[in-house]
């Protein structure tokens, strides 16, 4: 008879075996994350040497291995076209290392990631493209009236004006697709499953604040404010179980910032000179973000909250029947018996 209250203790080998992994007989989550971000390393590796090797082939495509620095203040098409590809690569190495973790490590689709044609996506992508437009054109507005920033037309050719907004509107919508991947993709997913929604979502907006604290200009308020652009994408991400609405959210905030505005994008100033107007940040600093951009203000701490709150609150979103189905590990993808409403709640 044993004198342990819960039974007989675990031997060393159970023991480390608990340690990676769940009663699931899954890897635990945070070794899922680790496992993604290496898969991503060593996808990022193959893509880029694929394309140094067609540079090499064909010297025409030369510009596929180049490495333009983010915040070069130039306007020339070659620029462009490098960081166009570049984005290209780092979104091509995410869907890579998505596939892998997603199929080998939680036995489900690529598209249940979140880039599923479900039903409604079209509504979640359209109505995200508007609230995160207004949600930063908002923010600009408080920061007008406080006279922390001024502006002037810079490009009045309708011709120039719309070449410029179709490479960034492609630029930023690739872009906001590879940073919904990294974090509210297969990492953000495989937390929430194991930990819950709000836990997981505190976890990946730390990290994705972290993560521009190297971008020019950053300060402490720019990455509170990027945590808490985190946690307003997170909140998207859980609503809707799909990527469509944080995607949108997240494009059209910045293509607002860029194109319309004329700010820096999280310290990045190249697209300046391919914007309608011209911003200049004005003091108080502690409310324009100064040279970072308005994502270093107090402004845009405010619309956050706001619009987190009204996303939340509305009940506009909500998780398709297919999604929650797909969303399973191990499972094939079948409708529920369960309500989308039921599923959010138990996150």
């Amino acid at each position: 008879m044993s004198n342990h209250p819960d039974g007989p203790p675990k031997n060393f080998g159970d023991s480390l075996i608990a340690i990676f992994i769940n009663d699931e007989k899954e890897l635990r989550s945070g070794w899922r994350v680790l496992l993604f971000f290496l898969a991503f390393t060593l996808a990022i590796i193959l893509v880029s040497g694929i394309a140094e090797t067609l540079e090499k082939l064909i010297p025409p495509l030369r510009f596929l291995a180049s490495k333009p620095q983010p915040d070069a203040p130039t306007a020339s098409r070659y620029l462009w076209l490098s960081l166009l590809i570049t984005q290209v690569e780092t979104l091509a190495a995410a869907l890579i290392a998505t596939f892998v973790c997603a199929r080998w490590l939680e036995r489900r689709t690529l598209r249940s990631v979140g880039f599923k044609l479900h039903r409604g996506w079209l509504k979640d992508f359209a109505f995200g493209s508007l609230i995160g437009a207004a949600t930063l054109a908002f923010a600009v507005g408080l920061e007008a009236v406080a006279r922390a920033v001024q502006f002037s037309v810079q490009t009045t050719g309708a011709i120039l004006l719309l070449r410029n907004f179709c490479y960034m509107l492609v630029f930023f919508l690739f872009a906001a697709a590879f940073e919904e991947l990294m974090f509210r993709g297969f990492p953000l997913q495989a937390l929430i499953h194991n930990l819950g929604g709000w836990t997981a979502i505190s976890i990946t907006s730390i990290f994705f604040g972290l993560a521009h604290y190297a971008n020019a200009n950053a300060t402490w308020f720019s990455t509170i404010n990027t945590i808490l652009a985190g946690a307003w994408l997170g909140t998207a991400y859980l609503l809707t179980r799909s990527l469509w609405l944080a995607t949108a959210l997240h494009y059209s905030w910045n293509l607002v910032m860029a194109f319309v505005f004329g700010l820096p994008v999280s310290g990045i100033t190249t697209f300046q000179n391919l914007a309608w107007l011209r911003g200049e940040s004005k003091p108080p600093v502690w409310i324009s973000g100064s040279d970072y951009g308005p994502e270093a203000g107090l402004a845009v701490t405010l619309v956050l909250l706001i619009s987190t709150l009204m996303i939340w609150k509305s009940g506009w979103f909500r998780p398709a029947a297919e999604m929650l189905a797909a969303i399973r590990h191990g499972k094939p993808e079948r409708p529920l018996s369960i309500t989308a409403d039921d599923e959010t709640l138990r996150a």
